[in-house]
């Protein structure tokens, strides 16, 4: 019987234009790190930060720098202070506009 081998799918079309953004968002109360899927539909991640829909999903989340990490955490964005995007200790601040209180 022959042995078959087997290789990784390759991802085409619509997935491979799909990415996931690390990022860094702190609000009043806390500071996460996470990650952001950023669909084709968006192409960046200032456009996931303004569409209309209220919160924004994180996975793989440590919340104030603890060792542990959560897998899902959703973040109301009307209490995001700044967003910054993490790659190898580099990073960008995004803002999304004033809170209102």
């Amino acid at each position: 019987m022959a042995t078959m081998t087997t290789t990784p799918p390759r991802i085409t079309g619509y997935a491979a234009r799909a990415r996931w953004e690390t990022v860094r968002i702190e609000t009043d109360s806390a500071v996460y790190v996470g990650r952001v899927y950023v669909p084709e539909t968006k192409k960046r991640l200032s456009d996931v930060l303004c569409d209309d829909r209220p919160f924004i999903n994180l996975t793989e989340v440590s919340i104030n720098d603890t060792e542990g990490s959560e897998a899902f955490v959703a973040i109301n964005k009307q209490y995001v202070r700044t967003v910054r995007v993490v790659q190898e200790g580099m990073g960008n601040v995004v803002s999304i506009g004033s809170r209102q209180s």
